[in-house]
């Protein structure tokens, strides 16, 4: 069985992706394979992709327009799952806020897990970086979704998740219906099939060693007023965790 399948979405990514960073950790890193998802991209992320590894442990998917993150990675992770046997498929920023080993050192420090959920924790020892905004939006945004939806989770929302191949066909083969809430649909999605108590023994929160935000989110101030509608949309389909 190969290891691991890391998925990156990428939209108008040509000046965010660090390509020799990309392919030194390509070099280090022989058991890592790539799904790299262009989701109609306009501006040089096509051309660039091509320079990303090689077709052995890079699958390049181009969408011909634009369909946003959630469902980019929603086709990456499928077409992952079908390009070979992976005992665990992840999915990763673009701008590496997150660096590419991060994977690998979540999967170490849970080794029996079969989810592993990143965590943005700024405490002594990890070198986590944000903006005060996004933070503390992020914070409300927690608390909100703890209390919307019962979830004791610290960070749904970040961009660093890690899943064993047998959880990809219930938290991904349905289209989202969240444009960007898509993490916690998954959740509530792994939630619902398993239970909570096994969701739960199953299930790693991991702090990462460092998370550097660069900008350039496509993220629009102006959803913030429509979150709120999003998440209890979200409890209406899954319902409370327990």
């Amino acid at each position: 069985m190969i290891n691991t399948c890391i998925v990156i979405p990428f939209y108008n990514e040509a000046d965010r992706f660090n390509l020799d960073t990309f392919n030194i950790f390509y070099s280090n890193y022989p058991d890592y394979f790539f799904c790299l998802v262009n989701d109609g991209s306009t501006d040089d992320t096509a051309p660039m992709l091509k320079n990303a590894g090689t077709a052995e442990r890079v699958k390049v998917i181009n969408l011909i327009k634009n369909s946003g993150k959630a469902e980019a990675i929603r086709v990456g992770i499928m077409q992952a799952s079908e390009w070979k046997d992976f005992e665990y498929i992840a999915y990763l920023d673009a701008d590496f806020s997150a660096p590419l080993e991060s994977i690998s050192y979540m999967i170490e420090k849970s080794p029996n897990a079969s989810f592993i959920i990143g965590s943005r924790l700024m405490i002594l020892g990890k070198n986590i970086i944000r903006n005060n905004f996004r933070h503390y939006t992020g914070r409300i945004f927690a608390t909100l979704a703890s209390s919307t939806l019962n979830l004791p989770i610290y960070d749904t929302q970040c961009g660093a998740k890690v899943f064993k191949k047998e959880l990809v066909e219930t938290a991904f083969s349905e289209p989202f219906f969240t444009t960007w809430l898509f993490d916690l649909e998954i959740i509530m999605r792994l939630v619902k099939k398993a239970g909570w108590q096994n969701f739960k023994e199953t299930t790693v929160e991991v702090p990462l060693y460092e998370w550097i935000e660069h900008g350039g989110s496509k993220v629009k101030l102006s959803y913030m007023f429509r979150l709120p509608f999003d998440l209890l949309k979200i409890r209406k389909k899954y319902g409370k965790a327990f």
